[in-house]
């Protein structure tokens, strides 16, 4: 958005959003003391689905799903929630916060990626193919994969798993989803209840690690609250006020918030090549989302001069 005006009616929630985003990865680690992954990845989804019911009775809204849309549901639920909320608890059993936060910014490729593969008319021009190549080759570096001694490689592989999610639900989503007519507080509510129905079986059988302390259950209340619940409704509502691109762009701050807490509260190390990786993969990015732009402004030009004749 140009005017001053019209940024205030969506910068204080992103901002919020990038914050709340960024701690998450804090979150996730303080729970892991006491809980699985998949205890944590259940406890967020309930605790966020409970403010999202909470705020739809508020509102006296009935959420209503057509039948066409449940397949749709069902697999944004599973991969936009379930398996990355799993993968991510279960990487950083394994991993930093602070390479989990950094690898996290890699999901507005995979979502530019499968846009591609989905959408036919979305094909990437020459600077979005220029983007998904460097934001890859970042990838590399951000795991330092010429290292193969220090890397963890199934954590690596955990966290792109999620961020492939990530991508492929985004995708799906925003092309299934966006004109449901459902309002952006019921939308992520019924993502949040497939996601919770997926999750509980392995939620159930799994035994707590540790003894449940105070640091972990707050930990995860946050993180259902704030890194779930809350950060949902941020999300959709920068999304319908400020559009995809500048909801997007919310991936440039997260990894400074991650990676500050990592370091200053948890003491994690960092070597050189993590934050170089990612500040290519963010370029890419950056490219991506530039060669979007420039094919919604041609679009949308093309149009005006048809509507013009």
């Amino acid at each position: 958005m140009s005017s001053s005006g019209s940024t205030r009616g969506w910068l204080g929630s992103y901002l919020l959003l990038a914050v709340l985003w960024g701690c998450s990865f804090l979150f996730i680690a303080t729970s892991l003391q006491s809980f699985t992954p998949t205890q944590v990845a259940f406890g967020r989804i309930v605790v966020g689905l409970a403010l999202l019911v909470v705020v739809l009775l508020v509102r006296r809204e009935r959420v209503r799903v057509q039948r066409r849309l449940i397949g749709d549901f069902v697999l944004v639920g599973a991969v936009m929630t379930a398996i990355p909320f799993v993968l991510f608890g279960l990487a950083e059993q394994r991993v930093s916060t602070v390479l989990a936060g950094l690898v996290n910014a890699t999901t507005p490729l995979f979502t530019a990626l499968f846009v591609a593969l989905l959408i036919p008319t979305e094909r990437p021009d020459r600077v979005q193919l220029g983007g998904l190549l460097l934001g890859f080759g970042g990838i590399a570096v951000l795991l330092g994969v010429w290292d193969a001694g220090t890397i963890d490689l199934a954590g690596g592989l955990m966290l792109l798993g999620a961020t492939f999610c990530y991508g492929l639900g985004n995708a799906w989503g925003r092309f299934r989803l966006t004109s449901t007519g459902m309002s952006t507080v019921a939308t992520p509510a019924v993502q949040l209840v497939v996601g919770a129905l997926v999750v509980l079986p392995f939620a159930a059988a799994a035994p707590r690690p540790g003894p449940l302390a105070p640091a972990p259950a707050l930990a995860l209340l946050a993180l259902g609250l704030g890194g779930t619940g809350l950060a949902y409704v941020l999300f959709w509502r920068v999304m319908s006020v400020a559009g995809a691109t500048v909801a997007a762009s919310v991936t440039y701050v997260i990894p400074v918030v991650s990676t500050a807490l990592g370091v200053v509260v948890l003491h994690e190390g960092l070597t050189w090549y993590e934050p170089v990786g990612g500040a290519i993969v963010l370029a890419g990015v950056a490219l991506t989302q530039l060669g979007a732009a420039r094919r919604r402004r041609t679009a949308s030009i093309a149009r005006e001069t048809v509507t013009a004749r």
